[in-house]
């Protein structure tokens, strides 16, 4: 009998002991989850080319798949990061809004003090597309307010900025593919044929904003030397550095954050700073990048 109530005993003690590091770690995943979505990551990129002439350096700070988001700690930390590193151009490659959770006052807000920092270029990304399906004039309105923040919105459109040395750099902006096609399977054919629109001289420096990452190998055949890009959201769930899922790319996606390489374009893909079906991020969190081109 005493034996039986020593391993009760042994085995109540295994228990609470069992139960206390699965709270412990419960606890401090979720408070590293917390962390990680109001803490900012800064990445960092150098891209040299025999372009341009460039010894001074410009400095390119890419935002995207802002959603609208209302996180005063995300958008007090971007904002300090930026007046930090005074970069010379800022590009937003789409998503600046969120078609379930619209609110397009707080994402005119946000842009609103970047121009007071840099020119700033934008392009369009597939929840801008979905707002503009459920109601045209709130996008258009929203197009209009950007522009009169003197937001330089590239539509399929494209301009030269003078760099340092009076040296040139074409600047492209496509729409997202999905305001010209309806399913995934058409979005690669509506890049090619977004991209094809140009005459991109492949003598000079093409930069090119484009929302899908997983059309890299599309952009790098119509000699674009950098492509920034965003949509992937880093894969929301990181486990070893591994994303999990993105749109457009599915299970274990490829370009969901940093650098790739695709013939002769470099993609620079941004995992962004909010989120929109998962409301969550996991070892993944937002992301500021800035890119010095030498």
């Amino acid at each position: 009998m005493n034996i039986n109530k020593n391993v009760l005993r042994n085995n109540h003690k295994t228990f609470k002991r069992a139960l206390c590091i699965i709270l412990t770690l419960f606890v401090v995943f979720a408070i590293v989850t917390v962390w990680g979505n109001v803490t900012l990551s800064v990445d960092t990129f150098l891209f040299e080319t025999d372009k341009v002439n460039v010894e001074s350096g410009y400095k390119i700070a890419h935002v995207s798949d802002y959603h609208n988001t209302d996180n005063m700690f995300l958008n007090d930390a971007v904002f300090s990061s930026l007046e930090v590193e005074k970069p010379d151009a800022i590009v937003l490659t789409g998503d600046l809004i969120d078609s379930r959770k619209t609110d397009i006052e707080i994402a005119i807000n946000f842009v609103s003090r970047l121009v007071e920092i840099a020119p700033v270029y934008y392009v369009t990304g597939n929840h801008e597309c979905n707002v503009s399906i459920k109601s045209q004039s709130a996008f258009d309105n929203m197009i209009l307010d950007l522009k009169a923040l003197s937001v330089v919105v590239l539509r399929n459109e494209s301009l030269e900025i003078t760099l340092p040395n009076n040296e040139k750099l074409n600047l492209f902006g496509i729409n997202d593919p999905y305001f010209h096609c309806e399913y995934e399977s058409e979005v690669g054919e509506a890049t090619a044929s977004l991209c094809a629109s140009f005459k991109v001289d492949k003598s000079k420096f093409n930069v090119l904003l484009a929302h899908h990452p997983e059309q890299v190998d599309v952009y790098s055949k119509y000699n674009f030397d950098l492509v920034f890009s965003g949509h992937a959201h880093g894969g929301q769930i990181r486990i070893l550095n591994q994303a999990l899922i993105a749109p457009d790319q599915g299970l274990f996606p490829e370009f969901t954050d940093g650098e790739y390489k695709s013939g002769d374009t470099t993609l620079i893909v941004s995992r962004g700073i909010g989120n929109s079906v998962i409301p969550l991020r996991v070892f993944c969190r937002p992301h500021l990048i800035y890119l010095e081109i030498k």
